[in-house]
């Protein structure tokens, strides 16, 4: 008994551990689909921006990734997210252009203060590229 007594700190400690990995690698992996989709909305023709269309706005799918993010509870601000039309993606010596989307997150640890890390908090990063359809 007096052995749990003192391996139950530990124990406990690393189970805080694993769930707090895998929030992070659920977080990620919500991040790169939120890019991805935020990428494919971009690159749909009726979204470009430009004076040929004036409902489409960075803004707006800024918007559409936010949407995204909060239907799996992760809140992200528009200024964490960059939306790049006209990045090129090079294929066999030609140049396509695409939507590049970017969301960067920061994540506090569950444990902040266990002096195991550098860092009380960790930052993600959700990036997708999808040649425009324009």
């Amino acid at each position: 008994m007096v052995e749990f007594a003192l391996m139950l700190p530990l124990l406990a400690l690393i189970i805080l551990v694993i769930v707090d990995l895998g929030w992070v690698l659920r977080e990620t992996q919500i991040l790169e689909n939120a890019a991805r989709e935020g990428a494919r909305f971009s690159a749909q023709p009726a979204n470009k921006v430009d004076t040929t269309q004036p409902n489409a706005s960075i803004a707006r799918v800024q918007q559409f990734v936010i949407n995204y993010c909060n239907q799996e509870n992760l809140t992200v601000a528009a200024s964490n997210i960059t939306v790049n039309q006209n990045f090129q993606i090079n294929v066999g010596g030609y140049n396509f252009p695409a939507s590049e989307v970017t969301i960067t997150y920061q994540r506090q640890f569950l444990l902040p203060g266990t002096g195991l890390l550098p860092s009380s908090q960790m930052t993600l990063v959700g990036r997708a590229v999808i040649r425009n359809l324009y």
